[in-house]
């Protein structure tokens, strides 16, 4: 089966999808929270919607932690805690963010539980979230799961379903070399 067809293939049934259309798929990524998906040309953040950093998935979240997506050290943090990179040992980094709207957000409502440097794996919990707090002084609690474009050859990243669950396949990344 072609690379084309496999990926079809993918969006055969809503919340599910087809192991062998996968396989070839560098990197299957986690939800990092649970939630509805939403177009990342619907997200109210221009760098997002538009794709500017790479391609990805965002969703509404429905739950108060972040997890990782995938395995790897945690390069970045934002000062303010809501958002994060995991870089894997492939080298794809993956960036997540959650909230929009705020420029001077000072990070009310957030916590990280992890540090800069550290090894995580896929599910375990990054950032907690008190969106009561955080809903104050944000636009959006939108949260954003980006593939880093300069990370790696990333020729695609195919993400399949309307509802996500937190720590469940959510993405598939396709590089170049695929």
């Amino acid at each position: 089966m072609g690379i084309f067809s496999s990926l079809f293939s993918i969006f055969k049934r809503e919340n599910s999808y087809d192991e062998n259309a996968i396989k070839d798929a560098a990197l299957q990524l986690f939800a990092p929270v649970s939630g509805a998906t939403v177009a990342l040309e619907d997200v109210p953040d221009l760098v997002i919607s538009e794709k500017i950093v790479g391609d990805g998935i965002a969703i509404t979240p429905e739950n108060d932690r972040l997890i990782a997506p995938c395995s790897g050290i945690i390069s970045r943090i934002i000062a303010s805690n809501n958002a994060f990179a995991v870089k894997t040992d492939s080298g794809v980094e993956v960036y997540v963010t959650c909230g929009i709207g705020a420029n001077a957000f000072t990070g009310i409502g957030f916590k990280a539980l992890v540090s800069l440097g550290d090894r995580v794996e896929a599910g375990d919990e990054v950032i907690e979230v008190n969106f009561k707090e955080a809903s104050k002084v944000l636009e959006s609690t939108v949260t954003s799961m980006i593939v880093i474009r300069s990370s790696a050859k990333i020729a695609k990243v195919i993400s399949p379903f309307s509802r996500v669950e937190a720590g469940k396949p959510c993405s598939f990344v396709f590089t170049e070399d695929n």
